[in-house]
């Protein structure tokens, strides 16, 4: 019990003294086991504004895939990802960006393939 009331007050003196402003933000995230490969997930959402972050892994074929999309109340939106197959050297990435609600989207996708 002592042990507890010690971490309590160190904890409590730490947050009086901190000099940083403290931004409203909800963290949400995941990781699964899914269609042979690990699946993970992880959402921040801020007053305003969404950023999320989404990977698959396959241990077992070494193929990788990942995506990060973001979007704020002003429309702007951005996303890129890119994914490979080591076991047959084909890949991807894009990237798109909106930068309004009524501008159109820009940027583009890249295929290729990686020989060792």
């Amino acid at each position: 019990m002592k042990r507890f009331g010690i971490t309590a007050a160190v904890v409590l003196s730490l947050g009086f003294v901190s000099t940083g402003k403290a931004d409203a933000q909800i963290t949400y995230g995941y990781t699964a086991p899914a269609n042979g490969g690990i699946v993970s997930s992880q959402s921040y959402y801020v007053p305003g504004a969404v950023k999320t972050y989404n990977s698959f892994y396959n241990p077992y074929t070494g193929a990788v895939q990942n995506q990060v999309y973001s979007s704020n109340m002003y429309g702007q939106t951005y996303s890129r990802g890119y994914g490979y197959n080591p076991w047959n050297g084909a890949g991807y990435n894009y990237r798109l960006y909106q930068p309004n609600y009524f501008a159109p989207v820009y940027g583009g996708y890249n295929y290729g393939f990686r020989r060792w």
